[in-house]
């Protein structure tokens, strides 16, 4: 059952979302389309990488990293940019409302969100696995297999959502901070796979040939979620510009007007 957990984690975020998507339209409020649309690629992605045919391949060393960038970093990005707390929030009455917020803005989370914690938990849960004999020990235990792919899915959850999440967190990194992060993940995710394309790691993870190909995936599947996440950021960066640079033209219009109608009155 610890196997399929993102997948029923998933699950819940969809049903929850659509239930709250529905209260929303019952309401007249609009909700965007794009959005719902990255919840499922997202919900796509978790299922493809725990569901047949690649659950019943995950001992080929390139089918465990394509499982690898489909539930730690594209589903988690996607789900990310679909802000189901935000739906959520919005669905809900007051006090419930209250009481989600007083957790989310908590000790606990606000660690969880850091950039830091993001970035150790993620980039660094890699290294152990595929630089120690972790990698092996998954093979041979289904316990442990479950619990890799469990921490893959959170980690990658809690990176994106550091980076491109757009869901309410108090004291939000900004973008030159996100951006910085996603730098220096991407860095890091780049420097894993040299090493272990360079030292036919990791253990137990079949041929060297499937060793190099699997590095090879990696290098090159997470430099395109990474460019993709950056695309992300950038965008965000530029709408929440464009709406500070709205205001402030809102505001010398209202101004000018309020300057024209006091001379005026002279």
């Amino acid at each position: 059952m610890l196997e399929l957990t993102p997948l029923v984690l998933t699950a819940a975020t969809v049903a929850a979302y659509a239930v709250a998507w529905q209260r929303l339209r019952r309401r007249g409020i609009k909700w965007p389309m794009g959005r719902a649309v990255c919840l499922v690629l997202g919900s796509v992605c978790v299922s493809v990488a725990l569901l047949p045919p690649l659950a019943t391949h995950d001992e080929l060393f390139p089918v465990h990293i394509g499982q690898h960038l489909l539930l730690g970093m594209a589903g988690p990005a996607l789900l990310a940019l679909s802000a189901p707390i935000t739906l959520v929030l919005r669905a809900l009455p007051a006090r419930p409302r209250r009481s989600l917020l007083r957790l989310l803005h908590g000790r606990v989370v606000r660690a969880l969100t850091a950039p830091g914690t993001a970035l150790v938990l993620d980039v660094g849960g890699l290294f152990a696995l595929y630089l120690t004999g972790l990698y092996a020990r998954a093979e041979r235990s289904d316990l442990i297999h479950a619990a890799v792919h469990l921490h893959m899915f959170v980690a990658g959850c809690l990176l994106s959502w550091a980076i491109i999440g757009i869901d309410p967190v108090r004291h939000r990194a900004g973008t030159a901070v996100r951006l910085g992060l996603l730098i220096v993940a991407g860095a890091g995710h780049d420097t894993l796979s040299k090493l272990m394309y360079a030292h036919d790691l990791p253990s137990g993870g079949g041929t060297v040939a499937a060793r190099h190909t699997g590095a090879e995936l990696m290098y090159y599947g997470g430099t395109v979620i990474d460019l993709a996440l950056a695309v992300a950021l950038m965008a965000q960066w530029w709408r929440a510009s464009g709406r500070v640079l709205a205001h402030e033209r809102r505001r010398a219009a209202t101004q000018s007007a309020s300057q024209v109608a006091a001379d005026r009155s002279l």
